[in-house]
């Protein structure tokens, strides 16, 4: 026998979006979803265009993994391992390659659809290890002995903010550019996504899902269904998490175990690839016949296909058709740099400012060593002045609605370090004074005091003697008030 996968999966639009834009692919040794993103139908056409080359691949591995033993790939990366290992690394390189470039033919051919693009995260069975690629914010999980672990590595914004310690994984899922990619499958030919190689065992599962789901919700809260002994069950528990959470995006779940026996289930496609038409849009399809050119005539094409054809028109239609390509892109990329560096300077914050407490505008962060903010109110309160539980506050950066709300929690706070510098001042003048001098004893009786007179009558034997002290009973001691317990403002 050989391990393969028990599979439950589900994809769906979500609570807000009005089309999805995930896809999905499930087979025996092989599971993959596809996140899209693009204007109108663009995000729809770039995950199934991902995810059915995934599907020809798998449908055909047999004989590409064949062919990667004899050569590998021209895409596959150098330093992948030998043996059917690498070769399926090679193969899922290859495929995500030609991805690549399908989409750059679909943008060529139709400008409308520039800008759209797809992760991918792929997870495939080979022998006791699984082959996974990886390229965006989709993610794979492993879990393992009820531990669950992430086995992908997100390629975004705030994913690289956590891996430098700036921000918390549970700060990521509120940051307001954790929408952010900084790889994925758009045409680019610098598409560069991660490969991995683990061990599997029966009785492992494996979760890939798409940011609907791991985006909104955090993986201790997905640890804590992920477990259930029903897959349906398991997937409908992270489907109203993810409600729970909002459902601002499309939601994709697969869930597999990893099983000893016979494959099971079939292929099944989820998700846009399923009804998204690749050759309506604006292109020929790959499996489209060729045109062909007799001597002395041209082709019959129609109006659409002249349209989008690459090699249409005169000269200077095809000039001002480079000029667009490289024009639009840049004039697209500046206008979105533009726009979300005004949204940053709609953003103000208190935090520190040297030594003293000052208002940002911007968020804290830098692009390319320039910060994306500024000091707009400083009245020099001094970060050492502050109580530590404001100071820590401070430290932490406190976010305000705008400058107005800025200003007036820099005025309490320079209150509160006007009373702890008093207070400290008074404690260290009362340290200073000196300790009251103890009261001299009465000098003793010298021998020239007289003795006591004969006469003075001697002690009755009531009265106890002088050596012996009357006892007097001792009161219990009150017990300690209490300190109340330290307020806030405490220096």
């Amino acid at each position: 026998m050989a391990l393969t996968f028990r599979t439950s999966a589900h994809s769906e639009i979500g609570l807000v979006r009005k089309n999805n834009q995930d896809s999905a692919y499930v087979a025996p040794a092989l599971i993959a979803v596809a996140d899209g993103m693009g204007g109108a139908a663009a995000g729809d056409l770039a995950s199934a265009v991902a995810i059915t080359h995934v599907a020809e691949t798998e449908a055909d591995l047999g004989a590409k993994l064949a062919a990667a033993s004899v050569k590998r790939p021209d895409a596959a990366p150098t330093g992948l391992p030998e043996g059917p290992e690498g070769d399926l690394l090679a193969v899922l390189a290859d495929t995500l390659a030609k991805t690549n470039e399908h989409l750059a033919t679909l943008v060529t051919a139709n400008h409308d659809l520039e800008g759209m693009g797809s992760t991918l995260c792929v997870v495939a069975l080979t022998g006791d290890k699984a082959a996974i690629v990886n390229i965006g914010d989709s993610r794979a999980y492993l879990l393992r002995d009820g531990v669950l672990s992430r086995v992908s590595h997100d390629h975004s914004w705030v994913q690289a903010l956590v891996d430098q310690g700036r921000i918390s994984e549970e700060d990521a899922l509120e940051h307001p550019h954790r929408s952010l990619i900084l790889k994925v499958l758009n045409g680019s030919p610098h598409h560069e996504p991660d490969f991995d190689l683990i061990d599997v065992r029966v009785g492992d599962r494996f979760l890939v899902c798409s940011d609907g789901l791991c985006g909104l919700v955090p993986d201790a809260a997905i640890a804590e269904r992920i477990g259930l002994a029903d897959r349906d069950a398991t997937v409908d528990a992270l489907v109203d998490l993810a409600h729970s959470a909002g459902g601002h995006d499309n939601i994709t779940i697969i869930v597999s175990d990893v099983v000893d026996g016979e494959p099971e289930g079939g292929v099944h496609l989820l998700g846009s690839v399923s009804t998204t038409k690749i050759s309506d849009a604006g292109a020929p399809a790959a499996t489209s016949p060729r045109l062909t050119v007799r001597a002395g005539r041209r082709p019959n094409r129609s109006p659409e296909v002249v349209r989008y054809s690459p090699a249409a028109g005169s000269r200077v239609r095809r000039a001002v058709r480079l000029a667009l390509g490289i024009l639009v892109p840049v004039v697209l990329i500046l206008g979105g740099a533009f726009g979300w560096y005004t949204y940053t300077q709609t953003r103000f914050y208190l935090g520190p400012n040297n030594t003293t407490v000052a208002v940002f505008q911007g968020v804290p962060d830098h692009v390319f060593g320039q910060p994306l903010n500024k000091v707009v109110a400083d009245d020099g309160v001094q970060l050492a002045d502050l109580p530590p539980f404001y100071l820590d506050k401070v430290k932490g950066l406190i976010q305000v609605a705008d400058l107005t709300t800025g200003q007036a929690r820099l005025v309490e706070l320079k209150g509160m370090a006007a009373r702890c510098v008093a207070q400290r001042a008074a404690a260290a003048r009362a340290s200073e004074q000196p300790s009251p001098s103890p009261t001299p004893a009465p000098p003793s009786a010298s021998p020239s005091t007289p003795a006591a007179s004969p006469s003075t009558p001697a002690a009755s034997p009531s009265t106890p003697a002088a050596s012996e002290t009357p006892t007097t009973p001792t009161t219990p001691s009150t017990p300690a008030t209490p300190a109340p317990p330290a307020s806030p403002e405490d220096c």
